[in-house]
């Protein structure tokens, strides 16, 4: 009996879109962890309304200048971000390595910038619900601030020291849009953190 034969030569080895098993895999990922994000603010909106003292009269008001700067900085990493997602794309390697510089010095200056103003709080976690939530809120963000700088770096030095793949492109475009799911999160949480206390509570 005669076996089909199908010719696959002319395939692609990889890709780099979303035809790639890794790109729903992160896509996944960033829903899980999307979800948890959301349970944070509904906690914080759970204990807001459960409780009048809210923020705690103990706690200033909160500057806002380094906040402000710090999700600016943020912010403004989804450019760089952004220039790897559609370089990636372009197979532009030089365009990726200078994206992935300017993301790492980013993320290390929002880190830094954040445990400045962590370290002015002037409560701590186990103080009230309010500074649990706080904590928690940095905690959780600050661990995936960690992650996305971590595996910038990893993948800066090894696109420089090791051959650009069509596999390592998808690497760079995952990254890309950790970033902005990263970056996008703390909006609504700096909200919460720095503004809302403004409006709620006229004392200092």
């Amino acid at each position: 009996m005669s076996q089909r034969v199908l010719d696959v030569s002319d395939l692609p080895h990889g890709t780099a879109d979303s035809r790639a098993l890794l790109w729903w895999g992160n896509l996944g990922m960033m829903a899980i962890e999307g979800a948890m994000f959301a349970m944070v603010l509904a906690t914080f909106l759970y204990l807001r309304v459960s409780n009048l003292d809210w923020p705690p009269s103990t706690v200033l008001k909160p500057d806002l200048t380094l906040p402000i700067v710090n999700l600016i900085v943020l912010l403004l990493l989804i450019v760089p971000a952004l220039v790897i997602d559609r370089a990636a794309l372009r197979d532009d390697e030089g365009a990726v390595k200078l994206a992935l510089t300017v993301c790492l010095i980013g993320g290390v200056a929002v880190l830094v910038i954040r445990s400045i103003n962590m370290a002015s709080l002037g409560f701590k976690w186990s103080d009230h619900a309010y500074g649990s939530i706080i904590w928690a809120t940095f905690f959780l963000h600050n661990l995936h601030m960690f992650a996305a700088t971590g595996e910038t770096a990893l993948l800066l030095v090894y696109s420089l020291t090791r051959p650009v793949m069509k596999k390592t492109l998808l690497d760079f475009r995952c990254l890309a849009v950790y970033w902005y799911f990263v970056a996008l999160w703390w909006a609504p949480f700096f909200f919460l953190i720095y503004i809302e206390p403004w409006m709620r509570r006229k004392g200092s």
